[in-house]
């Protein structure tokens, strides 16, 4: 039978507050940046920006939705008041409405400056995936 020395090891390090902070900065840029870039390659090489920008926003939209459940449900398998878990305070993980709105809201603030700027400045970025298709397509 396995025995663990330090009292979180087997369920990984659950005090580390940095957990919470990866993912309230890091996902939403990033998948703000690459959705935003996937729909302006998409924009142009199909050229209906009208229903590619919709569902490009939708896409993130439910994204990070996902990524706000995701973080309720850890939230809550941390919760537990047992010492043997967290010894965090369950005051600080509590989720809610506040935590999906922030995350909503800092996908739209990478994904719409990235897709604007692509828009006036994205030339080379759409001939690197012209070359790429042909590459592909070939």
């Amino acid at each position: 039978m396995a025995t663990f020395t330090k009292e979180n090891s087997a369920l990984g390090d659950l005090n580390n507050t940095n957990n919470s902070e990866i993912l309230g900065l890091g996902v939403p840029f990033s998948v703000g940046v690459i959705l935003a870039t996937v729909t302006y390659l998409i924009c142009r090489d199909t050229g209906a920006h009208s229903i590619c920008i919709a569902i490009g926003l939708l896409a993130g939209m439910v994204v990070m939705s996902l990524c706000f459940v995701s973080e309720k449900e850890r939230q809550m398998l941390i919760e537990n008041d047992e010492a043997c878990v967290s010894q965090q305070d369950p005051a600080l993980v509590k989720t809610g409405n506040g935590l999906w709105l922030k995350l909503q809201c800092l996908f739209l603030v990478s994904a719409v400056p990235v897709f604007l700027g692509l828009m006036f400045f994205g030339d080379p970025v759409f001939q690197l995936y012209l070359e790429a298709k042909g590459a592909y397509s070939s």
